[in-house]
């Protein structure tokens, strides 16, 4: 690039595209076939979300889908200028907070899997699952938004957006942290209900768990999350260097590491839907889950001190099937 030529005044006369924001002509094939999948995508789940009523799961796809859809239309603007900020401002908030959603979505599963198997096996309750990782993938989005508008700040003034990159890479670095801590309680739960076996199982849900549609369920949930998984450790290396560092500017490492991970998560989700896989039972899950007390509430946050609580009342008739009804009571008359 001539250095009389800033990259905003940059021309395909004036500078050459290694010049630009992606450091290459983004192909238009490529990011044409992933706006019109995850467009598929958004589809296939506003449709499920229609069907089966899995609200939180569903907005949070949705959403995800959205800004996959948002970014890839910029990477489609900057295959006609890849000077443009526009386009660059779309592509790395569209895409890059997108996963956040899904990380979400996921996230939200897990609650909902321990009260298939038996929440009295699980050493938290069941909306500690919900609470912890949401207020975390909140904190990750927090950290991300910031990242996204400083960067694309920086780019409006010519400048190489390092910073924004830098910020971008704790909030995905916090991310990365979050999905670990999932997968390590996701194991430590299956861990314990294998070491029970399948008698200490709650009864009620023996049916939805034997079914081919609940075992394909938890198989697409573990391919949607190494996908993500994938997705994440990548970024990570990415933003390390920056926006104009190798991996950046490495247009196939995006396309299977981001794009091609992003679609194997947003179909899998789809395909293997947890609206499908729970079935019938999903509506007595929700009202099960809707039982537990809060679990910044006295005794609520343990499912030991949950299950000590009701053996205090057992004596009583007033225990539901898992004295949920009355633990919630007694937990908010010890307030």
């Amino acid at each position: 690039m001539s250095q009389e030529v800033g990259i905003l005044q940059c021309t395909w006369g004036l500078c050459p595209v290694s010049a630009s924001w992606f450091g290459y002509r983004p192909s238009l094939a490529m990011n044409v076939t992933f706006l019109v999948l995850f467009t598929i995508a958004f589809t296939a789940h506003l449709l499920l979300y229609l069907r089966y009523r899995t609200s939180g799961f569903s907005i949070c796809l949705l959403i995800g889908c959205a800004l996959e859809v948002s970014g890839y239309a910029g990477r489609i603007l900057a295959y006609t200028n890849p000077w443009s900020l526009p386009a660059f401002f779309i592509q790395i908030n569209g895409i890059g907070l997108a996963p956040t959603f899904f990380a979400a979505g996921i996230y939200l599963c897990l609650t909902r899997i321990v009260i298939v198997y038996g929440a009295s096996l699980s050493r938290v309750q069941p909306k500690v699952y919900t609470y912890f990782f949401v207020l975390n993938d909140i904190i990750s989005l927090v950290i991300q938004l910031p990242g996204g508008i400083i960067s694309s700040l920086s780019a409006s003034q010519g400048r190489a957006p390092t910073t924004g990159a830098h910020i971008g890479l704790a909030g995905v670095s916090f991310q990365v942290f979050s999905l670990t801590i999932w997968l390590v309680l996701a194991g430590e739960f299956a861990v314990r209900c294998l070491r029970a076996g399948r008698g200490a199982w709650d009864g009620r849900y023996e049916k939805a768990r034997d079914s081919v549609q609940f075992k394909l369920f938890l198989g697409g949930l573990v391919l949607a999350m190494a996908a993500l998984y994938a997705r994440s450790v990548y970024r990570i290396i990415e933003l390390r260097e920056g926006y104009t560092g190798r991996f950046a500017r490495d247009e196939l490492a995006f396309c299977v590491l981001e794009g091609v991970m992003i679609v194997i998560l947003s179909f899998a989700t789809a395909l293997f839907h947890p609206g499908v896989g729970f079935g019938d039972a999903y509506p007595l899950i929700t009202e099960q889950k809707a039982k537990f007390p809060r679990p910044w509430k006295k005794n609520a946050f343990f499912m030991k001190d949950i299950m000590r609580t009701r053996a205090l009342l057992d004596s009583s008739d007033r225990v539901d099937a898992l004295g949920l009804d009355s633990v919630e009571m007694v937990t908010k008359s010890q307030i």
